[in-house]
């Protein structure tokens, strides 16, 4: 759990302080989304959950934006991309590429609606649009590298069971000898 907790720090300070600051054509880095999605497919829901809602907000308190917000819409996609970790296998390279691109866009849109109904004053522009699809495709290709260094982090606190059940799975296609109880006497 300390490492989560230095992970968490470590992410929502580089976004806060360089990745939060810059900006390519409107759209942005959003690090400590791409840490959240990647540390709910790795270390699965109930971790993922509780890195998302410290991540969200520390993140909330220290860009003085409504707090709560973030929390809330990280806390709902980290269950969701947990559950698929649980349910897929997140060691293909594809899978941290999809969730990257897929769980950015739906969080965005997510906390785009929430912060909507939430807050006054806010402007839906077709700018939104454009700033949702480039920070989805940015992180996107940012998230394979995040995902291997998230994983060599936390592989030590990961349990024994689920790197074994991830190794050892074959995808519906057994082996004949897994069939046959063979004890030699």
């Amino acid at each position: 759990m300390l490492r989560l907790v230095v992970l968490g720090v470590f992410v929502v300070l580089l976004q806060a302080a360089i990745f939060g600051r810059l900006h390519f054509f409107g759209m942005q880095v959003d690090l400590a989304l791409l840490g959240v999605l990647m540390v709910a497919l790795l270390a699965g829901p109930l971790h993922g959950v509780a890195f998302a809602f410290g991540v969200g907000l520390l993140l909330d308190l220290i860009t003085g934006q409504t707090t709560g917000i973030t929390s809330l819409v990280y806390i709902t996609s980290a269950y969701a991309i947990g559950r698929l970790g649980e349910l897929r296998d997140p060691e293909s390279s594809v899978v941290p590429v999809v969730v990257g691109l897929f769980g950015t866009a739906g969080v965005l849109v997510v906390y785009g609606v929430v912060e909507l109904l939430l807050t006054q004053g806010v402007r839906v522009s077709g700018s939104m649009a454009w700033v949702i699809v480039g920070t989805s495709v940015i992180n996107a290709v940012l998230s394979l590298p995040v995902h291997n260094r998230v994983k060599a982090w936390l592989l030590p606190m990961l349990p024994e069971e689920a790197r074994r059940r991830r190794r050892r799975r074959s995808y519906g296609r057994r082996s004949p000898s897994s069939d046959l109880d063979v004890r030699i006497r």
